[in-house]
């Protein structure tokens, strides 16, 4: 009998994005705070902003793709067995440099999973259409962006390459959510409000993946510099006329909408804040965090929150504890981004601490519903 916990990609690793963002967050406090040297961790800060990009956000896309694809496609992504070793895959990548000093194997696990994950979705997504196959272009280059930000650990490259790489993995990450972001919540809010579909404007839809692909060739090409950064500030730009449209004042009695849409209006903010940090205006942290805290961190949760409930037959109706959650979720970017200079040190530990705290809620309250089989008896 198939296990409930493997029935669907969003079930185990929502569950490990939540458990794992939480540990990889503490052993960051603790190495901050204590100065403690990890076996595997030769550079703690490229470590942490590894793990975040590409482990509890990679954890995040995997749930949401393997799941959102059987409904784009109408055809399956793996599930039982095969969905629980590619689960086991990511867990042991996260576990090995805090374990061992066996860089290689954290190096092979790591890669190995962002394969795994592409091979997962090949069977349903290389005849889709463009519009979904592009997925499998992104999890590519963000195989490619996760292999350049190992290459100083391996000893293969310098810092500078490390450095590269985990830029442009912050890149295919902005444009996932992007993407995905722009599909999802003009729907959810039409959905949960009962109003009129939003009209599409063709002269902001038309040019918005060729500016998603300049963002790339520019800081591909010209990483770091002002062209880049003026490239961000009109990416960032572009973003504001969809949160004029999308608006609707009912958004800030739903909890499953204000907290997307606020998530989507920190990437513009974050895109911006990362420009003006490229013409050397501010921090070049507070961008990097805007989109980090702000942007991944609240749409992951969000996301994960109403996905975990409409894919297990739930009303949309998440509870206090997960009002709760996006809070403190939305504070730990507030803090991160905007009281270091005020709080120096005692920002990062406050703002982690919100982070965790928001990630542990989540696990409490949805660990009981990943785990069972949906009320309603349907699959899934």
């Amino acid at each position: 009998m198939k296990s409930s916990l493997f029935s669907l990609g969003f079930r185990p690793f929502f569950l490990l994005a939540a458990l794992g963002g939480s540990v990889i967050m503490l052993a960051w406090l603790v190495t901050l705070m204590y100065g403690y040297a990890w076996p595997g961790v030769q550079d703690p800060v490229a470590w942490h902003r590894h793990e975040m990009l590409f482990g509890y956000t990679g954890a995040v896309i995997a749930g949401f793709l393997l799941t959102a694809v059987r409904r784009w496609t109408g055809l399956s992504t793996p599930d039982g067995w095969p969905l629980a070793l590619l689960a086991a895959v990511w867990v042991a990548a996260r576990l090995t440099p805090l374990l061992t000093d066996w860089t290689w194997l954290y190096v092979l696990l790591d890669l190995g999973f962002w394969v795994g994950l592409w091979i997962s979705l090949w069977p349903a997504l290389h005849r889709a259409a463009l519009h979904n196959r592009v997925f499998l272009l992104l999890i590519a280059g963000l195989l490619v962006a996760a292999a350049l930000s190992h290459s100083f650990t391996l000893g293969l490259g310098n810092f500078w390459l490390g450095h590269l790489g985990a830029h442009l993995g912050l890149d295919f990450l902005l444009i996932i959510m992007l993407v995905v972001a722009g599909r999802v919540l003009p729907f959810f809010i039409q959905l949960g409000l009962q109003r009129p579909a939003f009209p599409r404007v063709a002269w902001l839809e038309k040019p918005f993946p060729l500016l998603l692909a300049a963002l790339l060739v520019v800081d591909l090409t010209l990483p770091l510099t002002p062209w880049a950064g003026l490239m961000n500030l009109l990416l960032a730009a572009w973003l504001l006329p969809r949160l004029y449209l999308w608006h609707d004042r009912g958004i800030w009695r739903v909890p499953l909408l204000w907290s997307l849409y606020l998530a989507y209006a920190w990437l513009p903010v974050g895109l911006a804040l990362r420009g003006l940090g490229m013409l050397d205006l501010v921090n070049p942290y507070a961008g990097i965090h805007a989109l980090g805290v702000g942007g991944i961190g609240l749409l992951t949760l969000s996301m994960m929150s109403r996905v975990s409930l409409g894919h297990t037959g739930r009303p949309l109706q998440p509870s206090k504890w997960i009002v709760l959650a996006l809070v403190l979720m939305l504070g730990a970017a507030l803090v991160r981004v905007f009281t270091v200079t005020l709080l120096g040190s005692t920002a990062y530990l406050l703002s982690a601490s919100l982070w965790i705290a928001a990630l542990l809620l989540f696990l409490g309250v949805y660990l009981p519903i990943l785990t069972k089989p949906r009320p309603d008896g349907q699959p899934g």
